[in-house]
């Protein structure tokens, strides 16, 4: 069902998509916990509380479950991932909102991220459409706030898109080893987010 404005939605189909929602929740539940390979759409449906024949009335395969999820993901504005905002906020104040802004949408989206960072390796239709709808709008807008900076005088003259990398995978890097079950990532975050902002901006000071 396509992402209308509630309000224009009729009962029925407020009532569909709160389900369709659900059952996104439970199966990311599932995916992350029994991996994808070994969860059944049968195990999705009895944990959703419906009928299995009522799932396909919602998604018509494990893949397009797989899919909806990575499509939630992808509806957070930039604004909320800090990805945004105005070129004249200093660099420090930029990488630090970034990282904590990340940290948020990590709370808030732990379980979906953990169901498709477990498939992406394996699934090529999945890591082109991550890269397609997350991946390449988020290095964009981390390039664009390198360029401004950088015409700002904030940080020196570097290689923009190499640059936009290294940042992307300091969060990527740390959601990785959090997975792997360090809980100083979540304990220490403040002192993280200090540690790594101050190790990029030494290292891209004018």
């Amino acid at each position: 069902m396509p992402n209308l404005p509630v309000n224009t939605l009729t009962r029925r189909e407020r009532q569909a998509a709160d389900r369709a929602e659900e059952i996104l929740e439970v199966a990311a539940r599932l995916f992350a916990e029994r991996g994808f390979h070994r969860t059944t759409t049968k195990d999705i449906a009895e944990a959703a509380g419906v009928a299995e024949g009522t799932l396909y009335n919602y998604f018509d395969s494990k893949d397009a479950l797989l899919f909806g999820i990575l499509g939630r993901l992808s509806e957070t504005p930039q604004e909320e991932l800090g990805l945004s905002g105005p070129p004249q906020a200093d660099a420090r104040q930029y990488f630090t909102t970034l990282l904590h802004r990340r940290r948020s949408y990590l709370d808030k989206n732990f379980v979906m991220v953990q169901a498709i960072m477990s498939e992406i390796l394996a699934n090529a239709g999945l890591r082109e459409r991550y890269h397609e709808q997350i991946l390449d709008p988020w290095l964009e807008a981390i390039e664009t706030a390198l360029s401004q900076r950088i015409e700002a005088g904030q940080i020196r003259s570097l290689d923009i898109p190499a640059a936009a990398r290294f940042i992307a995978s300091i969060w990527l890097g740390l959601f990785i080893i959090e997975a792997l079950g360090d809980p100083l990532i979540h304990i220490e975050w403040e002192r993280l987010v200090e540690t790594t902002t101050s190790m990029i901006l030494d290292s891209v000071a004018p």
